[in-house]
């Protein structure tokens, strides 16, 4: 298990391509582009050594190709605008649903033959499916489904992506950077778990099937522990008794199971392995619906016991950001930002 916070590395690229990049920009040329320049310059030297009138004009139109090829590939990607968004829950080293919308800013002409693509100068576990669209009409968007994978849990920026067109010739690629990567949170990765076996194994622990839960016929009385539903708390005997208490009910069913978690560092294979264990725990009990699940980390009950899809999410976010250290140089307001549904804009 390698170190839960991931960072792109910049791979070695070519001198001239390196040469070709400012300004957001990139331009790389194709054996396509390769094999016109060297003929270009095979024409330009026959009509200097000749003098014919024919080879200086060929050389010319061949030469203003060049130029055309680079003002018109420019204008595709000066006028694209992008935006990403996570359309389905992300897991560790498992795919993710993504939509793109291509948007041409440009009210005024087509926008033709662009992609959004990850940007290959950086190596990184992280990656996208490109995609691609042939045209969009001015002031239009283009609505693009691919998928994308995230190798670790936590709070991570999505892949570093260009818009990229080998528009008109073929001759060269021209790409823009997308300057904003939204972070999304990506849950632990999850495998099978035989629930039967599970229940069986926490069936001999004393709080793990227990004999209350937060409906059915009243039980009794217990002190408030931190993380328990506020509606849950009987203010008459909070005010007599001085102290908050709760209602505790019998428990519908077969009641309710409080995974555990020893508290850990991200990055470590041993913790992350219990993360990722806990985690698909979790997910198998509350697929299955017939037991309240909770989660307690260390000695503290973070999660109250519950059912359904929210309590689930709920869950999956405290264990994708467990143990892990938090990022200096994120936003306030991150973690909202990061949820299924964060978006990456760049014009």
């Amino acid at each position: 298990m390698q170190d839960a916070k991931v960072t792109a590395k910049k791979k070695k690229i070519p001198l001239l391509r390196r040469m070709l990049s400012a300004y957001g920009r990139s331009l790389e040329i194709t054996k396509a582009g390769w094999l016109f320049i060297l003929l270009t310059l095979a024409v330009g030297f026959a009509a200097i050594n000749s003098g014919a009138n024919l080879l200086h004009v060929l050389f010319g139109c061949q030469i203003g190709l060049i130029i055309a090829s680079g003002m018109l590939s420019e204008n595709m990607v000066r006028r694209a605008e992008v935006r990403r968004k996570v359309a389905s829950p992300l897991h560790a080293e498992g795919r993710g649903a993504l939509i793109v919308e291509l948007r041409n800013a440009s009210p005024r002409g087509d926008m033709i033959s662009v992609s959004v693509e990850d940007d290959d100068r950086f190596d990184s576990p992280d990656h996208t499916e490109p995609v691609f669209s042939v045209a969009v009409r001015g002031g239009a968007t283009a609505t693009l489904h691919t998928s994308v994978t995230m190798t670790h849990r936590g709070l991570h920026p999505l892949p570093k992506a260009v818009v990229a067109t080998r528009f008109p010739f073929g001759l060269f690629v021209k790409r823009l950077d997308l300057q904003v990567r939204e972070r999304v949170l990506v849950y632990p990765r999850i495998h099978p778990v035989d629930v039967q076996e599970l229940r069986q194994a926490y069936s001999g622990e004393g709080e793990a099937l227990g004999s209350r839960a937060r409906a059915g016929e009243f039980f009794g009385l217990a002190e408030y522990r931190d993380g328990q539903e506020l509606r849950r708390i009987h203010w008459p005997a909070t005010a007599r008794l001085g102290k908050a208490v709760v209602q505790e009910f019998e428990a519908r069913g077969e009641g309710e199971l409080v995974l555990s978690l020893l508290p850990g560092r991200g990055g470590d294979p041993s913790f992350e392995a219990a993360v990722e264990e806990v985690a698909s725990q979790a997910v198998a009990l509350l697929d299955e619906g017939r037991v309240a699940t909770g989660l307690r980390y260390g000695d503290e009950l973070v999660i109250e016991p519950g059912t359904g899809p929210a309590h689930e999410r709920r869950v999956l976010e405290f264990l994708a950001l467990v143990g892990l250290d938090p990022d200096p140089n994120s936003n306030a307001d991150s973690a909202d930002d990061a949820k299924p549904g964060a978006e990456e804009r760049a014009a």
